[in-house]
């Protein structure tokens, strides 16, 4: 009896060399599903370790940011480099906010709240019950900043975006020119409508809607002018993400606090009865609604400004660097109100991307990022997954040199002079001082404190058009650097004022610093 069978009798799985695979179906129902299991078992695990690796890269990116800018900023208010406008102004607002005073800014002249509609300072100052100290608000600028990046993973991931590819997103965004000159550019709260803005986008590709309402409103506390990225945000996500009712809600927001911010509050606060800043458009208007109008029935001179104001150089600097977002162009015009708003204005650091009018077109770069990031991988990612992650992280390394770089305390390590630092000590904690533009951010914490010549002669101070009579004589102290050219032309004739009248007695008096106190 032979102990062989014949290929016939030969069950199916007998004969097959090492290298061949069963095909599902002929492993019968039960094994084809145990073995599609095991399938997607595997897949879920590469994924997830993918995942685990690019959250671990873009926390790292974060935190680096985060100590990296802190740390710049530190320094350069360590440096005496914070002017008044606007460290020092937002400084003392937020003290005296909690310490439950009226926020008059004697830096300013003005009402906190008649200078901008910056209410998200309420909520800021309980911060300054744990922590009074200027410091954290440039640390609370850098973290707003940074936490984009998460956030921006979450929403790319959120999306259907790949980890490694979400990853160079949110990297990207660290590395953006505009998002690294918002935080060297001291504190504003325009910087929190980043995180928000993309916190709401986030919570809308979750499936979460109604809760992305509660985010918009927030920045929309942060200044009068948030509504123009807002309502067309709002729109954006009622129609491109397919959630109108809760898109439809946050336009109609963004509007309602427009128009309650210039027709009521600004006027409300403003010495004047008008928004201070209203004069910057003068060209097209004398009142906000006046500016609109204006604008909408004024195109050529709209086309004019924005080309003769380089907003093309400008829009290379703020969209090409996150390179992502140039396939998601819908979702790039939504900055586009914000941005004609600065390119219509007279004051040309709102042209400037760096500075913190930028911030509002930065977020919705962010947002086209991510979006522009799906549409790639859609069409090239099966294929040039890692070609595609590659170039990315190219093309915003070509812009990192547009950032602050060695412009920071890197480039220039200077350390305080003792001497500016000794005259600081000896004026009391509460004493109304007067002070150079460079050191009110040092001196702040006070009910009174101005920026030489203040008050003692105009220079910067309240609205056009108002009359001029801060106490002067209550006035205990004078400090200006020397070693900063402090005292030529119109400081230096109000020095010599107070030097003749017989009224102050020469504290300090060195090559870096001028200390007077009244007799």
């Amino acid at each position: 009896m032979s102990l062989s069978t014949s290929d016939e009798n030969r069950p199916a799985a007998v004969g097959r060399t090492r290298h061949e695979v069963m095909a599902p179906e002929e492993l019968g129902v039960d094994a084809v599903l145990r073995w599609q299991a095991r399938a997607r078992a595997r897949a879920m695990a590469v994924l997830a370790d993918a995942h685990a690796r690019g959250r671990a890269l873009v926390w790292a990116a974060t935190a680096g940011y985060l100590l990296l800018f802190s740390h710049l900023s530190i320094t350069r208010y360590r440096r005496f480099d914070y002017p008044s406008f606007d460290l020092g102004i937002f400084d003392q607002g937020l003290w005296l906010l909690s310490r439950l005073r009226e926020p008059f800014i004697t830096l300013r002249g003005l009402n906190l709240f008649g200078d901008h509609s910056s209410y998200l300072m309420v909520l800021l100052a309980p911060v300054y019950w744990v922590w009074a100290d200027t410091r954290l608000l440039l640390i609370l600028t850098v973290a707003a900043l940074a936490a984009g990046a998460p956030l921006l993973y979450a929403a790319g991931r959120a999306l259907g975006v790949r980890p490694g590819l979400a990853a160079a997103v949110a990297v990207t965004y660290l590395a953006y020119p505009a998002i690294q000159w918002n935080a060297w550019d001291n504190f504003h709260p325009e910087v929190f409508v980043v995180p928000l803005l993309i916190a709401s986008f986030l919570l809308v590709a979750r499936g979460q809607p109604w809760w992305a309402v509660l985010p918009v409103a927030i920045a929309l506390t942060a200044k009068e002018d948030v509504a123009l990225i807002v309502v067309p945000f709002g729109i954006w996500v009622a129609w491109r993400l397919r959630a109108p009712r809760q898109g439809l809600s946050m336009a109609g927001l963004g509007i309602g606090a427009f128009l309650l911010n210039f027709l009521v509050l600004l006027p409300h606060f403003s010495p004047t009865g008008s928004p201070v800043y209203a004069g910057r458009y003068s060209k097209y208007g004398d009142s906000a609604l006046g500016i609109v109008w204006g604008v909408l029935t004024d195109p050529r001179s709209v086309a004019a400004d924005l080309w003769n104001g380089g907003i093309v150089g400008y829009l290379e600097q703020m969209v090409v660097s996150v390179p992502t977002a140039l396939f998601a162009p819908l979702a790039v015009l939504m900055g586009g109100p914000i941005t004609v708003a600065n390119f219509l204005s007279e004051h040309t650091y709102q042209t400037d991307f760096h500075f913190h009018y930028s911030a509002y077109l930065a977020a919705a770069v962010a947002v086209a990022a991510v979006v522009g990031a799906k549409w790639l991988q859609a069409r090239f990612g099966s294929r040039y997954y890692r070609l595609l992650v590659g170039a990315v992280l190219a093309v915003a390394a070509l812009y990192v040199g547009s950032g602050p770089g060695l412009e920071g305390p890197w480039g220039n390590p200077a350390r305080p002079h003792p001497d500016v630092v000794e005259a600081l000590s000896l004026i009391g904690d509460r004493d109304p001082v007067a002070a150079g533009p460079y050191l009110t951010g040092h001196l702040s914490h006070r009910p009174e404190v101005y920026e030489f010549p203040n008050p003692f002669a105009r220079r910067n101070y309240s609205a056009p058009g108002i009359l001029y009579a801060p106490p002067a004589e209550q006035v205990q102290w004078v400090i200006v650097e020397t070693g900063r050219t402090a005292l030529d032309g119109f400081a230096g004739e109000s020095i010599q004022a107070l030097l003749g009248s017989g009224e102050w007695d020469i504290v300090r008096s060195t090559e870096e610093v001028l200390l007077l106190q009244r007799r």
